[in-house]
């Protein structure tokens, strides 16, 4: 994914202008337990995407990162019980162009995400490890 990006980059160099849009995940913002290499991989690419934004902005290519919440796809049909938390890929797909058409650089999305995982940040690491066993 970073060669690509960094290949990508370069063509809109070339164009003077653009957006790049990258879907991360909130997992990339703490990782847990349960999918620690995936929390793990989404954070850098996140990471890599802040830095690439930096070199790029003074090119007017701007980078946006997506993070989504759980969203009810065919990857995650063999889940029974989607709750509240659960979005659909048309409003994921709607707030990203939102996002795209008003230069943001992050879109946590849906929108409550952003609350969830600032909470879910600030917890100490021994509270965070005694949530993660509910």
């Amino acid at each position: 994914m970073v060669t690509y990006l960094t290949g990508l980059s370069e063509y809109f160099k070339k164009q003077q202008g653009g957006h790049i849009v990258v879907v991360s995940s909130v997992a990339g913002d703490r990782s847990r337990k349960s999918n620690y290499i995936y929390g793990t991989s989404k954070g850098a690419l996140t990471l890599f995407c802040d830095g690439l934004r930096s070199r790029l902005y003074k090119d007017n290519i701007n980078v946006l990162i997506v993070k989504p919440g759980f969203v009810d796809t065919p990857l995650t049909a063999h889940i029974v019980e989607k709750g509240f938390l659960w979005s659909n890929p048309k409003s994921i797909a709607k707030d990203i162009s939102k996002s795209i058409y008003n230069k943001k650089s992050r879109l946590y999305t849906p929108w409550y995400w952003f609350l969830i995982m600032l909470i879910i940040k600030m917890l100490p690491e021994k509270l965070f490890f005694k949530f993660e066993k509910l």
